[in-house]
Order: C-alpha cells, then sequence, then structure tokens
C-alpha cells in the first residue's frame, strides 16, 4: 500500500471496468513476480489507476508505460528495480489499462497531474516507448519537475518511414480489418526480439485487442522542435534496440545527443528490437540501476 508520504493517492477505489481489465489482471498474475498494490490519484484526465511495487519507503520511481499493452506488461521489464526502489506505476488515459478510456488533452498535463497526486517535486522516471514520450513532453512543459529520466526504446526523436516499419503497419492494419492469429504473428514478428511464439500470451493477446479495438497510433508523443528541451538539465538516459523498426537503435541516439543536452548516455542493444527480449530487458533494468545509483541526489 501507498503509505502517507504519497498523500494525494487513494489505494482504496475499487477497479474500473473496461475492455482490458481481464487482460490487465492476466498479466499482473503471469508477468510480474513482485507484489503490487492499486491505488488512484485524481488528474484533469479523470480518475488515474497506477500499479505500486516496492518499499514505500524507498526512493520512487515512476514508470510511463507504452502503447497497445497494459501497464504490468512493461512493469515487469523492470519489476526487478522494486528490491531498490519503489515503483510508481500509472496507466495512461487512452491505452490499454485501468484509467480513463480517452487519451488527456496533453500528455505533458496529465503527467504533471500525476507527481502532483503522489505528492512527488522532481522523481526519477522512466519512460518505455509511448511514454519515453510522455516524460519527455513533460520535460518540455516543466523541466525542473521531471527528475533523472531513463528513456527506453523511445518516442519522442523522430520515426522514420521505412520498408521495415511498413512490414508492421501493413499487416497490423490487415488484422485491424479481418483478424486471424497467423496476421498477427506476422504483424508482431518484426517488432519482438524474440519469436512471437515464445511471447507470453498475454501479451499478444493485449496487443491484438488493442489493434482491433482501436486506430493505429498516426504519431507519437515528444517535443516539438530540436530546442525543445534546452532547459532539461535533468540526467537522462537512452536505451534502444538496434534493430527497432519504430525508433531505429543508432538513429534515435543520433537524436537524443543532438537534442537532449542532459544526455549522459545513450545505448543501443545489439540485436534487439521493440520489444526487448528477456535477457534484453535484464541488462535494462541493470542499466538503468546504475545510471540511478550514480544520479541518486538529483531526485527529491
Amino acid at each position: 500500500m501507498i503509505d502517507d508520504s504519497f498523500s494525494g493517492a487513494d489505494a482504496a477505489e475499487p477497479p474500473a471496468g473496461g475492455p482490458f481489465v481481464e487482460l490487465y489482471d492476466r498479466a499482473v498474475e503471469s508477468l510480474l513476480d513482485v507484489d503490487v498494490s492499486d491505488a488512484w490519484v485524481d488528474t484533469g484526465a479523470g480518475r488515474t489507476h497506477l500499479l505500486t511495487a516496492g518499499d514505500p519507503d524507498a526512493r520512487p520511481v515512476v514508470l510511463f508505460q507504452g502503447s497497445t499493452l497494459t501497464n504490468p506488461v512493461t512493469l515487469s521489464w523492470i519489476q526487478a528495480l522494486a528490491d531498490e526502489y519503489c515503483l510508481l506505476a500509472p496507466d495512461t488515459p487512452g491505452q490499454p489499462g485501468k484509467s480513463a478510456a480517452d487519451p488527456p488533452a496533453e500528455y505533458a498535463a496529465w503527467v504533471l497531474d500525476v507527481l502532483d497526486g503522489l505528492d512527488l517535486d522532481r522523481p526519477a522516471t522512466v519512460g518505455i516507448s509511448h511514454g519515453g514520450g510522455l516524460v519527455l513532453e513533460a520535460a518540455v512543459r516543466a523541466p525542473d519537475r521531471i527528475g533523472p529520466a531513463a528513456l527506453v526504446v523511445p518516442s519522442g526523436f523522430g520515426t522514420p518511414l521505412s520498408p521495415t516499419l511498413a512490414r508492421v503497419v501493413d499487416p497490423s492494419l490487415g488484422y485491424r480489418l479481418f483478424g486471424g492469429r497467423a496476421m498477427l504473428t506476422g504483424a508482431l514478428a518484426p517488432l519482438f526480439t524474440q519469436s512471437v511464439r515464445n511471447v507470453d500470451p498475454v501479451v499478444v493477446d493485449t496487443i491484438g485487442k488493442a489493434l482491433r479495438a482501436g486506430a493505429l497510433p498516426a504519431e507519437f508523443p515528444g517535443p516539438d522542435g530540436r530546442d525543445a528541451l534546452a532547459d532539461f538539465d535533468a540526467p537522462a538516459l537512452v536505451i534502444t534496440g538496434e534493430r527497432d523498426p519504430v525508433f531505429p537503435g543508432r538513429r534515435t541516439c543520433r537524436r537524443a545527443r543532438r537534442d537532449l543536452p542532459s544526455l549522459t548516455d545513450a545505448v543501443t542493444l545489439p540485436g534487439e528490437r521493440h520489444y526487448l527480449s528477456p535477457a534484453g530487458q535484464d541488462r535494462t533494468t541493470e542499466r538503468i540501476r546504475s545510471f540511478l545509483a550514480d544520479h541518486g541526489a538529483d531526485a527529491t
């Protein structure tokens, strides 16, 4: 449970309804090896649900999820940090989860509302994929509110049009129209480092349901302009996948070095795609652990 240090959070509200609740709860059961608790905070986008893990008296780390997935899926990538940190993972409105079904009018405003609801001034953050863009948008809007930021396969540094990306988009559109497990597997294969057959079914089922339920994102969150992050001075780490068709590793790292003045390191994981393998997730967790240890004095 969240203790009084997070006075804006309410752990007593009952679970929300919605089409992804069963998949959400399956993911908690299947993917998380750490105990989690539910909590809620009020935001301008409505009541926001979050999962918490780890010692509530430990240093907080706020995790922002990827898109077309439930929050526990991306929380599972870094769950080992719960042995040292208090992980706070809000469900992004508009994404599969237990928060509002509609996305916020401004992602940055929602992020800041979450931090206010948790009574956090400048916490460390982790943003995975879509969540990385949310962290960056908040860093533009209020650079003094975001502490050390670890961005994993992040949006926010451009998405190139390429034949590889077309191998994802075209089958995804086909699956949305016609369904079929084979078409879904074909759409996901370029995104996953490991064989889709070896991925936990709840992950595949969730992406499939998200593709059938809503439009593919036309754009991803992130800063607007090369100088947008000029005032953001908290340390930042970027971790990418070498073979990621959505946010290609080396290209993303180049853009991050150009656009993110406070960048301390940009890492490309060899052979990894957008959805990291278990080994890639472990490497990412340890990179983030080292990064947070090096910059522990920067968070309040």
